[in-house]
């Protein structure tokens, strides 16, 4: 199974992609979900509840093309800035890596791991997939909605005003980027705290970060709490913008859009088709990360298509996961090219390769992979903390073999899996 960059989309994006495409895209990445995919999808829900039309014309085949293969679905922004302010989420270990919740240790023989249980975001991505709409996620991302879109623009420009004072009109998105950086940089500290937290939505928060900041003898706040400075920023520049003309057409809707940003951190690659995304994200990006306009994604998931299609029909009976772990070499493909310089020693083959046409090496991971998931006596537990040093994460997930034009496996692995599973329910 290929691994790939880690990549966030939205709602425009993969709404632009057919079946096969999404397919592709979901080999080839590791795909992020925020929980603003599902605000921004089941808003489109309730419009067609309003309007008594069918949901699944609307949001159904979204649902279907949604990866589910190499997709996590990332913890709320809410939660992970509490998670930073009570210092249990350290943003400097992130690596543009998803951020998951519930990870429990465990330990199979002398192999080291965490297995993920099912956070309420993963339940929802795995719900989603299964078209069951009208369940807890519709409340669920109802909620999501409703914190997001209580902010009024006209409210947010005046406590903004009112904290850090009139500052004149920024030139560019770029300087307005800038602007918001020095506010937060040179602004006092101790006040910033209170203010931040009072924008976010935490004042309850403010005297226990006050002193556990002094504690720690008041280091610099982006330092300090690099994720509230995130997010602390990103409001400003709004702010800063908004009564300037360097975003047209600006939209109530556009606070979702802009609460996109605040995940950023956990990934390497974003694609959107949406102009709001493709004027402000790339100033939020650092040097190592990439905006990808989600046509042009589109365009090369189209020759990734018909690169495969070509393929005589005893490679595709192989399956995606034999004959395309790794992109083509051909660096005239985008997503070719978002692996060199993400994974920049894939073209090497490993010593620890092995031939996954193999089933008896087929079986015996899937054997590993069922006893750590079932959690049987065999399996104990470990307090090693650094994910570099473990040999694995699992992440339960439903996985269909086929879908759309493409059989993921081949069918001695189709067997061998299903093998595999009656034998784990005879246990």
């Amino acid at each position: 199974m290929s691994q790939g960059p880690s990549l966030i989309f939205d709602k425009s994006s993969l709404e632009s992609l057919n079946l096969d495409e999404a397919v592709l895209l979901d080999n080839f990445y590791r795909s992020n979900i925020t929980p603003l995919f599902f605000v921004e999808c089941l808003a489109d829900l309730e419009k067609a509840i309003r309007s008594k039309s069918a949901p699944e014309q609307l949001v159904g085949s979204l649902a279907t093309r949604t990866p589910e293969s190499q997709a996590c679905a990332n913890a709320h922004h809410a939660r992970i800035l509490q998670g930073e302010l009570s210092r249990q989420f350290d943003l400097g270990n992130v690596f543009e890596r998803p951020m998951l919740e519930g990870g429990k240790p465990v330990q199979l023989g002398d192999k080291k791991g965490i297995l993920f249980q099912r956070s309420s975001e993963e339940e929802a991505l795995q719900r989603w997939t299964y078209r069951e709409f009208l369940g807890v996620e519709r409340s669920f991302a109802k909620e999501w909605r409703t914190a997001i879109m209580r902010i009024n623009h006209d409210d947010l420009v005046n406590a903004i005003r009112g904290g850090v004072g009139n500052w004149r009109k920024p030139k560019s998105l770029e300087d307005a980027k800038q602007m918001a950086d020095f506010i937060v940089d040179n602004m006092d500290p101790e006040w910033l705290i209170g203010f931040g937290l009072e924008l976010l939505g935490v004042p309850e928060a403010t005297v226990w970060v006050r002193n556990d900041w002094t504690t720690r003898r008041k280091p610099l706040i982006r330092e300090y709490v690099p994720y509230f400075t995130l997010m602390l920023t990103i409001n400003i520049f709004f702010a800063l913008v908004l009564p300037t003309q360097l975003l047209r057409d600006v939209k109530p809707s556009h606070q979702i859009d802009l609460a996109y940003l605040y995940y950023l951190p956990f990934c390497s690659v974003f694609t959107s088709k949406d102009r709001f995304h493709a004027q402000i994200v790339p100033h939020f990006l650092n040097e190592r990360q990439t905006f990808v306009n989600g046509a042009d994604l589109k365009e090369d998931l189209q020759k990734l298509d018909a690169h495969y299609s070509n393929m005589g029909d005893e490679v595709l009976r192989q399956g995606l996961w034999t004959f395309a772990q790794k992109p083509p070499e051909d660096t005239s493909f985008l997503t070719t090219r978002l692996w060199d310089k993400y994974l920049p020693r894939w073209r090497e083959k490993s010593p620890d390769d092995y031939d996954q046409k193999d089933p008896e090496i087929n079986k015996k991971i899937l054997d590993e992979i069922n006893k750590i998931t079932s959690e049987g006596p065999e399996v104990g537990t470990h307090d090693e903390r650094d994910t570099d040093k473990l040999d694995h994460v699992t992440i339960r997930r439903s996985v269909l073999a086929r879908k759309g034009k493409w059989r993921r496996f081949s069918e001695e692995q189709e067997r061998s899996m299903e093998k595999s599973k009656q034998d784990a329910g005879r246990k």
